[in-house]
């Protein structure tokens, strides 16, 4: 009976060894302790200075601390660990605490390079990784934080939680297998604008990522875009179930997001108010079953473009688009462009979307429409019916109260028709020499708010083309004008239907005028010329004035 107790007792003595070799530790790193008594307890008693010298005293489990300071090295994390930064749990798209409270990680050649699966980021300011690994000595990883599944032989299931990551080449170069999910939420990823490959984009994904989910991050001043995923185009099902939501993509900056050969996927609840980019949500190519949903795409080039310039590279058309809910409004080309084969599937069902107008978009299957153009030379955009009201949440521009007037002369020229974007629509080009005028448009306008009153008459002479105004919907002044590069210029516009005539008849339109006045005389103005661009869903025609004038006058 002894014997057997004392075997229990050995058993127990080996167990309770076990689980303390076994259990997960805790390691301190402060780059101002010059004592170091491993793994420590706190920043006043740490027990390494840099974090790479933790890691390699760590066991997979463990949780590296590390304090405020400044880390300039390059972390090869082959362990699962999670790294705790000072702002851990402090959301970084909001935080404003002094630099000297941040944890700084990052060396030219890269900040946090993950060989392991399950890794935790939370709390850092990762930036300043600037080596193109493209360029000799070719050491450079290019992102602030890398992961390559097939290079290290891992899965994923990284958690990126808090950090500030700024000017590196790239933000975080994401990927993973379809095995483990990864997560990425409340960092602010601004400024990654350095030269090399891939550079400026917030997140950059090219050898696959799957159950990806990029939610609540903020985007500013990337010089390419927010999120960019390049699937494989010959290794198929590796770009599957990533959600891009509720994130803020801050304007103006060419913010976006991209997706090329991604599949069963969600672009839902982002907000951008301005992008500079071509487009703001840009489907590549060989996309399939992607929703765009609940979005509020404001005041960009075109919000959403589905496109298949990549198919000399072996990438297809796109398939099950969906966009529904969204709220799309402001944009200067567009609010949708469907490029010439690049959907596969019979009609895109953009449904239910609001596109700035309870008049519905501005398309020739809705000719009286005043709202964001849809350009579809195969017709396959499925928009009725359209939001006749903004959804919650979607920012609505009051009429300001205010005046308008203007007269002149804009230079017009056919050989400007861009049939293959814009349904044959006249392009006016740029001129401020009356000399070398040849036909010419010529306008004249008075509108007033509140509620908008009316008066426009516009006449291109060589395309034969006449619009005269029957009401006015909106009218907006803003300043300042982005037309007047050297003064607070003004801009207005304002929106309404139209008698147009044409040489095949008359019919009543959608019309939208842009106008900016830059100062006097109109048309010669040190602070720029006066501009008049008019537009409906089949003609367009703009530039500056070559005679006349614009005066836009708000209310005192």
């Amino acid at each position: 009976m002894m014997r057997k107790l004392l075997m229990l007792a050995v058993l127990g003595l080996v167990a309770l060894g076990n689980s303390s070799v076994f259990a997960a530790t805790t390691r301190w790193v402060n780059k101002t302790d010059l004592t170091p008594t491993p793994p420590g307890t706190s920043c006043a008693n740490a027990g390494y200075m840099t974090i790479s010298a933790a890691v390699g005293a760590a066991t997979s489990g463990d949780t590296i601390e590390v304090c405020p300071g400044i880390y300039p090295e390059l972390v090869m994390v082959d362990k699962t660990l999670t790294f705790l930064g000072p702002q851990q749990g402090v959301d970084a798209r909001t935080r404003t605490v002094p630099a000297t409270s941040e944890a700084v990680v990052g060396a030219p050649d890269g900040a946090f390079q993950i060989e392991a699966d399950k890794v935790v980021i939370d709390g850092f300011t990762i930036q300043d990784v600037v080596n193109n690994p493209s360029a000799p000595p070719f050491t450079g990883l290019g992102a602030g934080i890398w992961t390559n599944p097939g290079f290290s032989g891992t899965e994923g299931g990284h958690q990126i939680f808090n950090n500030i990551i700024q000017a590196n080449i790239v933000g975080i170069y994401l990927n993973n297998t379809c095995t483990l999910g990864t997560l990425v939420q409340f960092n602010l990823i601004r400024d990654n604008t350095v030269p090399g490959a891939s550079s400026g984009n917030g997140i950059y994904s090219d050898v696959g990522l799957c159950k990806a989910v990029i939610n609540e991050n903020k985007f500013s001043g990337n010089s390419t875009g927010s999120v960019s995923v390049f699937g494989p185009p010959f290794t198929p099902n590796t770009t599957d179930d990533i959600s891009v939501t509720n994130n803020e993509l801050v304007a103006p900056s060419p913010e976006s997001i991209s997706f090329v050969g991604v599949s069963n996927s969600t672009i839902d609840g982002n907000i951008s108010t301005g992008s500079t980019n071509d487009a703001t949500v840009h489907l590549f190519g060989n996309d399939s079953k992607v929703m765009v949903t609940n979005n509020r795409l404001l005041n960009g080039n075109r919000a959403i473009v589905v496109d298949n310039p990549l198919s000399i590279y072996g990438v297809g058309p796109n398939s099950d688009i969906t966009a529904h809910l969204n709220c799309i409004q402001g944009n200067s080309v567009a609010g949708m462009e469907v490029d010439p084969f690049a959907y596969s599937t019979p009609s895109l069902d953009a449904e239910n979307n609001w596109w700035g107008s309870s008049s519905g978009p501005t398309n020739p299957n809705n000719p009286t429409g005043t709202g964001d153009r849809i350009i579809a030379l195969q017709n396959n955009v499925d928009f009725t019916p359209w939001l006749p009201t903004a959804p919650t949440g979607c920012p609505q521009v009051p009429n300001t109260p205010g005046k308008a007037t203007g007269g002149g002369k804009i230079e017009s020229d056919p050989t400007s028709l861009d049939l293959v974007l814009e349904l044959a629509t006249l392009l006016i080009k740029k001129s401020f020499d009356p000399t070398i005028v040849g036909s010419q448009a010529t306008f004249g306008f008075v509108v007033t708010c509140c509620a908008p009153t009316r008066n426009l008459e516009y006449n291109d002479h060589q395309a034969n083309v006449r619009i005269k105004a029957i009401s006015i919907e909106t009218f907006v002044i803003s300043a300042p004008s982005l037309a007047c590069p050297t003064t607070s210029g003004k801009h207005a516009q304002f929106k309404g239907q139209a008698n147009e005539t044409t040489v095949t008849g008359t019919q009543q339109v959608g019309f939208t005028v842009d106008v900016d006045d830059c100062g006097e005389p109109g048309s010669s103005t040190p602070g720029g010329t006066d501009m008049f661009k008019i537009q409906t869903f089949d003609y367009m025609a703009g530039g500056p004035l070559i005679g006349g004038n614009i005066q836009i006058r708000p209310a005192q």
